[in-house]
């Protein structure tokens, strides 16, 4: 179908008056194209009356959204509509439908004009708008002219009262006069049992896609126990639910239609937003859920009623529950970063994590410290992990106070919608670090770590994803987490990291699960990765995680060298083997794979560690007791004279 044919129809749905309002965005144009008009002031067009004939008398502008005209000759503006009208430029009152309806319970919104809507919705079926983008919901019953959308606006009995205009930005208004109070647009219709009726045509749009359910759109909160006055009369036997705002003028709006005429209502589960935050944060599942209408007997159930919840709603199988707050802990240089933002990968690539299912979505990566470092771990992350595509991770490398609740919490949610609108619902946030994100807060004092933990459950709540909070562990390592225990009692999962200093192998234990089991574990080396090199030429690393070896989980797992002659007998053979005393094992029977080891003669190592010892009454007698500790701690091997260390220390280097 062509703009003109859609024009025509677009007339023909908006008023039933003797003279129907001719709306600037569809005849304005077109008489000013086709009368040849040329602009002489801002809006305003002159030439040829088409009634008279007079040269440059007629004039033609814009007003509120409707075209005004006349001619300073003729002065007929009846007349000039109707040669206006002659030639199609103008609605014709003979041509419109009859809109008016009886007022009855068989009225199904908005059955009229459904033909036309539906010609029009496929003229229009491939355009878009940028308000309809940015709240993320279809095109419905609005028609797309230019830089606006217009919403179709009727009263009770389905007769059409005028037209709501949104435009790029999103400001509204009404076509000129339009009567609110009790007027309002259908999403979704026909009503016949069912309806909810939000305040807003965005939300409307929202709950319509979400649930399937004709939505009515009341056109602000004023006016939704006045909407619901009308439909109460016109469908008694319709059930209606008020799907509210969550704010002083939504919660004033639903209570009144409850209190007046016994709706029940419904609102969003997080303070200041609406239906359409949710779906566009959280997407059509959870938006479906929080809109479904229950009764205080769907708050219990009885032992018949019982079911097995075979379901886990994990974000990472194992490790993290969906929507929780976790607390990554350990000491300084264990990598909890790097572990933090591996996992944070994964769930964002919709991968699995070291073998667990994840629950993929965007992760916002609040790297508190700022500066270039995540930048260097993203790009090795890009590096190790090619075959992963899409990967919505989302890092923010500023500070962040989470102490004071009129800070940044607002800033934090409004950034999870717009990542929610470009890549989906956040499922993940990371805090790296604690310490970090408390603005100069007392991690050991109650009342700070209370804010804190409030500030964290509020953004948990508008944003229903998952919190994980990095942080150091304490002195004592058994105490967990560092700072007052209120943390560890509002945490849903606690995984501690720690590593062997000796091999290098670090390891992350599940120590505290709400949902799940605890105890998972996953042991891991750092793997240095250069990107570059820097002015000076100097190579500029940083590190990725990967899962540790068989062999180099064996090797962390041996008892420590303790004591002091072991670790004096140790020193030993590292010093002769630094001035290069022995050679690489030879091959053989009681010998490892040719050349793997380096292996010193016994003798000289006794010898060289008798010279070394102090105090012993009985060098030799240390010596024998030394070595074979070692041995039976599987630190050293003996055979033919020749000794050699098993750790990585004493392997044969490349």
């Amino acid at each position: 179908m062509g703009r003109e044919v859609c024009t025509i129809m677009l007339s023909n749905l908006r008023q039933d008056s003797k003279f129907p309002t001719a709306h600037w965005a569809e005849w304005g144009n077109e008489i000013v194209k086709l009368l040849d008009l040329k602009q002489t002031s801002k809006g305003e067009h002159h030439g040829a009356c088409p009634n008279c004939g007079g040269k440059d008398r007629f004039w033609i502008k814009e007003f509120n959204g409707e075209v005004m005209v006349n001619c300073r000759q003729c002065n007929d503006f009846k007349a000039i509509q109707e040669a206006l009208r002659s030639q199609g430029l103008w609605p014709d009152a003979n041509k419109m439908p009859d809109l008016a309806r009886p007022q009855n319970k068989e009225i199904e919104w908005p059955a009229q004009g459904e033909q036309i809507m539906s010609e029009i919705e496929q003229a229009q079926e491939t355009e878009t708008h940028p308000y309809l983008v940015r709240k993320n919901v279809q095109r419905h019953n609005a028609i797309i002219d230019g830089p606006d959308l217009q919403i179709p606006i009727i009263d009770v009995t389905g007769r059409r009262q005028g037209v709501q205009f949104i435009d790029e930005d999103g400001k509204k208004k009404f076509s000129y006069k339009m009567p609110v109070n009790g007027n309002f647009s259908v999403i979704g219709g026909p009503i016949r049992d069912f309806a909810y009726i939000a305040e807003g045509w965005a939300t409307a749009a929202s709950i319509a896609q979400a649930t399937g359910k004709p939505v009515v759109f009341a056109l602000n909160a004023g006016n939704i126990h006045k909407v619901v006055a009308g439909l109460r009369e016109a469908k008694p036997d319709a059930t209606l639910v008020v799907a509210g705002d969550n704010d002083e003028a939504g919660i004033k709006a639903a209570e009144q239609a409850f209190s007046e005429h016994g709706v029940e209502y419904i609102l969003p589960p997080n303070e200041g937003t609406d239906f359409n935050d949710l779906w566009v944060t959280q997407g059509p599942e959870a938006t479906r859920k929080a809109l479904t209408v229950r009764n205080l007997l769907d708050e219990v159930f009885f032992p018949e009623d019982a079911q097995a919840q075979l379901s886990r709603n994990y974000l990472v199988k194992k490790w993290l529950g969906e929507g929780q707050m976790s607390v990554l802990y350990g000491p300084s240089n264990t990598g909890k970063s790097f572990f933090a933002l591996d996992m944070s990968w994964h769930v964002a690539a919709s991968q699995p994590w070291n073998g667990c299912k994840t629950q993929g979505g965007s992760v916002l990566y609040l790297a508190t410290e700022g500066g270039n470092a995540f930048h260097n771990r993203i790009v090795a992350l890009r590096q190790k992990y090619p075959e992963h595509k899409n990967v919505k991770l989302a890092v923010r490398p500023s500070p962040v106070n989470l102490l004071d609740p009129n800070a940044d919490l607002e800033k934090l949610a409004k950034l999870v919608r717009e990542v929610s609108r470009k890549h989906g619902p956040v499922r993940m946030i990371v805090v790296d670090t604690l310490s970090r994100s408390m603005a100069g807060g007392n991690e050991n004092a109650p009342d700070d770590m209370t804010r804190f933990i409030g500030n964290v459950d509020a953004l948990r709540q508008v944003t229903l994803a998952h919190i994980m909070i990095v942080h150091h562990s304490g002195k004592d390592k058994a105490a967990g987490a560092r700072g007052h225990s209120s943390l560890r009692s509002a945490t849903d999962a606690e995984i501690e990291l720690d590593h062997d200093a000796e091999t290098g192998i670090r390891y992350a234990i599940a120590t505290k699960q709400r949902d799940m089991e605890t105890g998972a574990r996953f042991d891991f080396v750092l793997d240095v990765i250069e990107l570059g090199q820097d002015e000076d030429g100097d190579a500029v690393t940083t590190c990725t995680i990967s899962e540790a070896s068989a062999e180099q989980i064996e090797e962390a797992s041996k008892p420590k060298i303790t004591g002091k002659n072991q670790l004096l007998l140790k020193r030993c053979f590292t010093q002769l083997r630094g001035e290069r005393v022995g050679q690489p094992n030879p091959a053989g029977a009681g010998f490892p794979e040719s050349s793997a080891y380096w292996t010193i003669n016994e003798e000289v190592l006794r010898d060289h560690f008798k010279g070394k010892i102090t105090g012993a009454t009985n060098p030799s007698q240390s010596y024998t007791r030394a070595i074979d500790a070692l041995i039976a701690g599987g630190h050293l091997v003996k055979n033919e004279g020749l000794v050699w260390f098993t750790d990585k220390d004493g392997r044969v280097k490349d």
